[in-house]
């Protein structure tokens, strides 16, 4: 069980709340328990207590705590994000071709090496990106070493740089095993073993790099039926005595081995089945620190090349996974780290490690959906309060947060203008960058709110107006560049029914820019149950649209608003997904609209008996529903959809109808989500959500999409 502080508050004279802290001084769990006078009573109360953050500590036990993703535009500003994350300065660094491999596969241990201890950067082979140029600036380098001959890095690279006053060392051979041979001498002198690693193809020779980098044991290459000359003649002269084969029979034949043992060298393998088995054995045979884990993708080199150099610091492992599913020896990897503490590295873009990649490495789970939980907040404290009601590890129940920061300013009502506006201060102690460290913290993403303002002449002038969606489009990147979010959800809900198209090129423009930064959209829509049953909703053509966004959330709540009635009724909830099925839309994407909130609804007297009945409403979470009917000695009932209500007549002698959610209503709804195979949920919102709510709603949350 892991350390905590206990911390006990008096908020009523009968109910007391237990918070439990760890040593960061983060929320792990908070929970209320009535007092007794009894001390046997409280002492069974605390022991359940921790009983309960005991398990909740165990059942996320694997998960990563923090997952990072370290990116670029490309593979060359992915490099240098990656040494930007390992290096502030760096006298000397190497530099290797981008778009293939051969003569890179040896770099990782010449970049950790002493004579350069530099981050390892890629180059195209006719001039050099200027990304690259900028990092080698950045660092303060004045040293490059270069891999490869001519072929791989020109002559004109090599000159620029000379020209810039740096030193330019070139190791190069006459083919790929003389210059892993030419690199793997410059960089270890001696060495009493060495890896071997198939020349003709390279995650295996990447699996171990990391390694091999960090213990300065140098990487050959070899012929798949014969270890070459340029080979033979690096160990003899390096003074090895041992060798271990990376990769099977296939890449290495045993006609290797046996010409190894000939030579009186002893020989062991590190092999598997497949890329991913041989990484596996290769993480599972070498004795490394998996506190910190590097995961990039088996499919292509530079990321897992670039990021070996960094992983090698420390002597993380490299984690190789395919594009799809995670294989099972990676996800048993994962498992069998019996701490919460470990962090996860992800080398590359989306384009190279998807977002649902990601969202299995993070939660665990081989088939995620995503939980994407609203935020009303009004200030930066109440949103860490509700930050706070998520509990233990937050990733176990939920996956983003979506905080209600941003809306079209009022000066879009008398003018095309996409200028946004904040809810909450942006400068100063408590600002956006400071809450978007919290959330990461919980190892959770954020994608901030983005709405219309109340006003459809906002919405529709910024839409009819290419320069100002352009406008629009552009102040949100500004706002992911500055805050360091993951994204953001649009929310336009008054606009005019032919503005359609004019959504869909917003939503396209955002999600190219924002996929260009390997950023995420998502886009709330209202409920559509035929193309003619709501005309007024015309504008949110679902097909569309989702071919633009990353999530759909389709907002199935506020089914009842100006009577009484369920918030959110099942028969009405599967017309909007059936529907939704029809337009062609990857139901994968469609996160089901779950309410958090109830209303009640106050009769008001009519000044004429013929008037239809009319209501005024007010909203309110769960406990507040279930406080107010004991208060009234009211009924609760449920209907067919498991939606709790009852009726109570208040001092004043008005009627009133309430319908509210619990437990057992979002289970139902929950079910839905296997039902139609669906993405996950979006649920507003984290402000109706009590200490005592989420005892029932994070456990089903947890079970329903994980």
């Amino acid at each position: 069980m892991p350390h905590v502080s206990l911390r006990v508050s008096e908020e009523e004279k009968a109910k007391m709340k237990i918070s439990f802290i760890d040593r960061k001084g983060d929320l792990i769990m908070s929970r209320r328990f009535t007092y007794s006078a009894k001390p046997t009573a409280c002492l069974i109360g605390l022991l359940c207590l921790l009983l309960t953050l005991n398990l909740a500590q165990s059942a996320s036990a694997g998960a990563p705590q923090q997952i990072q993703r370290l990116s670029g535009a490309d593979r060359y500003a992915t490099a240098a994000a990656i040494a930007a994350a390992g290096w502030t300065s760096a006298s000397a660094v190497v530099l290797a071709r981008g778009d293939d491999f051969p003569d890179a596969l040896a770099g990782a241990v010449l970049a950790a090496a002493p004579q350069v201890q530099g981050p390892m950067l890629l180059t195209q082979t006719a001039q050099l990106p200027s990304v690259t140029w900028e990092k080698i600036q950045s660092l303060g380098a004045q040293t490059v070493y270069l891999l490869g001959g001519p072929g791989a890095i020109a002559p004109d690279v090599e000159n620029f740089l000379t020209a810039q006053g740096l030193h330019v060392l070139r190791l190069a051979g006459a083919d790929r095993y003389a210059t892993a041979a030419r690199i793997a001498v410059s960089a270890v002198p001696s060495a009493s073993e060495a890896f071997l690693a198939s020349g003709a193809s390279f995650p295996d020779a990447l699996s171990v790099s990391s390694y091999a980098a960090a213990r300065q044991i140098p990487l050959l290459l070899s012929e798949q039926a014969r270890v070459p000359q340029a080979t033979l003649d690096a160990l003899q002269e390096l003074g090895v005595r041992s060798v271990t084969l990376v990769g099977g029979s296939g890449v290495l034949a045993p006609a290797v081995q046996s010409q190894l043992e000939a030579l009186g060298l002893s020989v062991r393998r590190l092999s598997g089945s497949d890329r991913y088995l041989t990484n596996d054995a290769v993480i599972q045979g070498l004795a490394q620190d998996a506190s910190v884990v590097y995961t990039a993708t088996g499919e292509d080199f530079p990321d897992a090349l670039t990021g070996a150099a960094l992983a090698a610091r420390a002597n993380h492992p490299i984690l190789l996974i395919p594009p799809v599913t995670l294989p099972q020896a990676a996800a048993d990897f994962l498992q069998a780290q019996i701490t919460n503490n470990f962090t996860m590295f992800l080398l590359g873009g989306t384009g190279v490690i998807s977002s649902e990649m990601e969202n299995t490495l993070r939660t665990g789970s081989a088939d995620p959906r995503i939980s994407l939980q609203y935020i009303q907040a009004e200030s930066y404290s109440g949103a860490l309060t509700q930050l706070s009601r998520i509990p233990g590890d937050a990733s176990q129940s939920v996956d983003i947060l979506s905080p209600n920061w941003y809306t079209l300013s009022a000066s879009a009502e008398t003018k095309s203008d996409g200028t946004l506006g904040g809810s909450w201060d942006t400068s100063g102690s408590h600002n956006y960058a400071q809450y978007v460290a919290a959330v990461h913290g919980r190892n959770l993403k954020i994608m901030p709110l983005v709405g219309d303002n109340g006003s459809n002449a906002s919405i529709d002038r910024v839409l009819s107006d290419p320069a100002a969606r352009t406008k629009l489009a552009e102040q949100i990147m500004e706002r992911v560049r500055t805050t360091g979010i993951d994204g953001v959800i649009l929310d336009f809900e008054i606009m005019r029914d032919d503005q359609g198209p004019n959504l869909t090129a917003l939503t396209r423009d955002l999600y190219t820019r924002l996929h260009e930064q390997n950023k995420l959209l998502g886009m709330a829509v209202m409920s559509r149950t035929s193309p003619t049953a709501e005309p007024w909703l015309e504008e949110f053509n679902y097909h569309d649209l989702a071919q633009y966004v990353d999530y759909l959330h389709i907002m199935t709540y506020d089914y009842s608003w100006d009577t009484p009635g369920p918030i959110s009724p099942l028969s009405w909830i599967r017309k909007v997904l059936e529907y939704t099925q029809s337009q062609g839309v990857p139901m994968r994407k469609v996160l089901l609209g779950v309410p958090y909130y109830g209303r009640d609804w106050a009769a008001v007297p009519a000044t004429d008996p013929s008037d239809p009945a009319k209501y005024s409403r007010s909203a309110l979470g769960s406990a507040a529903a279930v406080e107010r009917a004991a208060a009234y000695g009211a009924e609760i009932q449920r209907d067919g959809s498991g939606i709790p209500y009852y009726r109570y007549t208040d001092e004043q002698g008005t009627e009133h109808q309430v319908y509210f959610e619990d437990a057992l209503s979002w289970e139902y709804k929950l079910q839905l989500i296997r039902e139609y195979d669906l993405g996950g949920v979006g649920a507003w919102s984290l402000y109706w959500v009590s200490d005592s709510v989420g005892d029932g709603l994070f456990p089903l949350l947890q079970r329903y999409l994980r």
